[in-house]
C-alpha cells in the first residue's frame, strides 16, 4: 500500500495528521504531505533525515530506562514524532491539539503494522548501513 493510500486510510480515523512519511532502507520510500500544510520541503526532508541519529542516540538509554517508544517535538504550530519499528521509521505530524498517546497508538496499527506478515531479507533491513550516509545525501 503506498503512503497516500495509508494516508487515505489514516486521515479518516485522525484528520488531525498534516505530514505522514515512511523512512526505509535509508531512504524516504514514501511521502505524503497535506496539500493544506504548508510545510518547507528541505525542512521534511531534514526531519526525515535526522530521525535515524536521534532513534540511535535515544537507544543509547536503552539499557537503564527500557524500550525507547517514540520521540516528539512539540513547537508552536504542530507536533513531530518518530516512530521506529524493526526495519522502518515514520515521520509523521498533528496539529498540537492531539492526544500522543493515542495518536502514537492509531499510526502503530494503521502504517508500521500493516505490512506485518509480509517477508523481508533481514539482512538488507539493518539499521547500521541503512542511513550511513544520510547528511551527504541531504546536502
Amino acid at each position: 500500500m503506498s503512503v497516500a493510500e495509508k494516508y487515505n486510510e489514516i486521515i479518516t480515523l485522525e484528520p488531525k495528521i498534516k505530514l505522514l512519511g515512511v523512512l526505509k532502507d535509508g531512504n524516504i520510500d514514501l511521502n505524503y504531505k497535506d496539500q493544506d500544510e504548508h510545510l518547507d520541503d528541505n525542512i521534511t526532508k531534514l526531519s526525515f533525515i535526522q530521525a535515524p541519529h536521534l532513534i540511535e542516540i535515544g537507544n543509547r538509554f536503552s539499557n537503564d530506562l527500557g524500550k525507547l517508544e517514540y520521540i516528539s517535538f512539540e513547537y508552536d504550530k504542530l507536533k513531530l514524532f518518530d516512530l521506529h519499528r524493526e526495519e522502518k521509521i515514520v515521520t509523521f505530524a498533528t496539529t498540537k491539539d492531539v492526544d500522543t498517546e493515542e495518536i502514537v497508538k492509531t499510526v502503530t496499527g494503521h502504517v508500521i503494522n500493516s505490512d506485518k506478515g509480509k517477508t523481508h531479507d533481514k539482512e538488507t533491513h539493518t539499521m547500521k548501513s541503512s542511513y550511513g550516509n544520510s547528511w551527504q545525501n541531504y546536502m
